[in-house]
């Protein structure tokens, strides 16, 4: 609450006029209290987690429908019918209404404590974006840590399989977690506003523009437009969406928002291989096709990721139906997080961009994987 009767009053205890914005803040906020100010977070979660990732509700749809859309979908085989992406939100809702809410309205002596004002002077643009810089980054690294706990078998059993749910995100499922997930990925939230705080306004941007982020990387999509294209070692969709494809055992990629956590402590090694891969793969495709006379019966290579720590499969078998296509033997590789990556020779002309259902056979027995091979 601002301790002036009048903005003549605020005026004369600054020793100057106030600007635009702080006349404007001193109407809206000069009768409320610093608790009714902060629980606005409710209204604009709300608002985020159920207008924000909507557009992308309507891009799934229409690509369903035309195939416009696929050229910027990270996984284009994947399509999330409407009933889908309802019951993602709906589940959302139900922990907003019986976790979130409820947080923000418990939570305010956190904000007492590190001492976020309300009053005035406004701080400057200047100032928000330093602080915001110093949110991001503080956030960015103890999530990463945090988020490397959830995949200990432990944490990844009891707590972050929910999340996991979605091999193939989209925006709803940014905040889809498991209840002691919300409360613990608070603690980083929070860290950085403790450490250097700032204006009640500093603070709504704060969490308002990381759970826009957070839809933002969970959205599925890689579009021109994307931070990733602009602002160096930002993670991004088409990042964070390796972590998802791998699945629940990944050990990869663990980044929130930047990438330099997993370069520094080596839990990228394995993205960036296959990304390496695929790029080369498209570059041979490319001149197979060239000198086939664009015949796509070429072969071209796949990464498989499998679980690590067992015995390797040695042969792989294509089915269709209860008729296996095709069986190719394999040559594997290790990467630094233990999972098992696989490289084959495929027949282009029948089996990329397509599912395949694969059995994998090795001394430990058989093991069947679905698997997209990406078409090129």
């Amino acid at each position: 609450m601002i301790p002036y009767a009048t903005i003549e009053d605020a005026s004369l205890a600054l020793g100057r006029n106030l600007t635009t914005l702080e006349s404007l803040w001193f109407d809206y906020s000069a009768a409320k209290s610093d608790y009714y100010l902060y629980c606005h977070n409710i209204l604009f979660l709300f608002l985020i987690f159920s207008l924000v990732p909507l557009p992308l509700v309507f891009v799934e749809l229409a690509r369903s429908a035309s195939g416009w859309f696929d050229r910027y979908k990270i996984q284009p085989k994947v399509k999330n019918s409407f009933s889908d992406m309802f019951r993602c939100y709906r589940d959302v809702m139900k922990m907003f209404i019986l976790v979130v809410g409820p947080l923000q309205l418990v939570s305010y002596p956190s904000i007492q404590m590190i001492e976020i004002r309300s009053g005035l002077p406004l701080p400057s643009f200047g100032e928000i974006a330093a602080q915001l810089v110093v949110y991001f980054l503080v956030e960015d690294y103890t999530n990463y840590w945090v988020h490397r706990f959830f995949h200990s078998k432990w944490g990844y059993e009891k707590i972050h399989h929910i999340h996991h749910e979605y091999t193939a995100p989209i925006g709803y499922a940014a905040p889809y977690a498991h209840w002691a997930e919300v409360l613990l990925l608070g603690v980083p939230t929070f860290l950085g506003p403790a450490i250097a705080p700032g204006h009640m306004i500093t603070f709504w941007l704060w969490i308002a523009l990381r759970q826009i982020e957070a839809i933002e990387t969970h959205s599925g999509y890689d579009f021109p437009w994307t931070l990733t294209k602009f602002i160096p070692f930002y993670g991004g969709a088409e990042y964070h969406d390796y972590h998802h494809y791998v699945g629940g055992q990944s050990q990869s990629n663990f980044a929130s928002v930047f990438t330099y956590c997993d370069y520094i402590y080596g839990t990228d090694k394995g993205y960036r291989f296959q990304k390496k891969l695929l790029q080369q793969i498209k570059q041979e495709s490319k001149k197979s096709n060239m000198q086939n006379g664009g015949d796509n019966s070429s072969m071209c290579s796949l990464v498989l990721l499998c679980g690590g720590g067992g015995n390797l499969p040695e042969v792989l078998r294509f089915r269709s139906g209860a008729s296996m296509v095709k069986s190719v033997g394999l040559r594997t590789a290790r990467s630094s997080s233990c999972r098992l990556l696989v490289v084959l020779s495929i027949s282009c002309r029948y089996f990329c961009g397509c599912v395949a259902e694969m059995e994998l056979l090795g001394s430990g027995g058989v093991g069947k994987v679905q698997v997209w091979l990406p078409a090129f």
